[in-house]
């Protein structure tokens, strides 16, 4: 299956990404993963611009095929991140299978209209 953050370059935007952190449900970080565990996939965004921004934080996950296991995105409601504000977004996937994965993160503007506002930062990990 094709990945989605794969499809198109970033355009120019005051909205910055951090590299996915892997966390348990309680926010610490984790360096080993098993099937069945819930893992957070969390970022901080930050609007550098001068205006509030509508925006979508994505996170795909691929397997070694490079197929989609999990893909979801969480929309900032509202007036979206407003101007030199800095959120904390982040996604559960529980893989179901041992192996390798990719973990991407990234921003659009919206599911609907899918204008990247930030290039895919990621991430390998092996789940046992």
């Amino acid at each position: 299956m094709f990945g989605f953050g794969h499809s198109a370059m970033a355009m120019t935007s005051g909205i910055t990404l951090t590299p996915p952190a892997l966390v348990d449900i309680s926010g610490q970080p984790i360096s080993s993963f098993q099937v069945g565990q819930e893992i957070g996939v969390s970022s901080t965004l930050t609007n550098h611009g001068t205006s509030d921004e509508k925006l979508t934080y994505l996170v795909q996950v691929m397997d070694s095929n490079g197929g989609t296991d999990f893909l979801q995105g969480s929309s900032l409601l509202g007036n979206g991140l407003p101007s030199n504000q800095t959120v904390t977004e982040s996604q559960v996937w529980i893989p179901k299978t041992a192996g390798q994965y990719t973990v991407e993160v990234f921003v659009w503007s919206s599911l609907t209209s899918a204008v990247p506002l930030t290039d895919v930062l990621h991430t390998t990990i092996t789940v046992e």
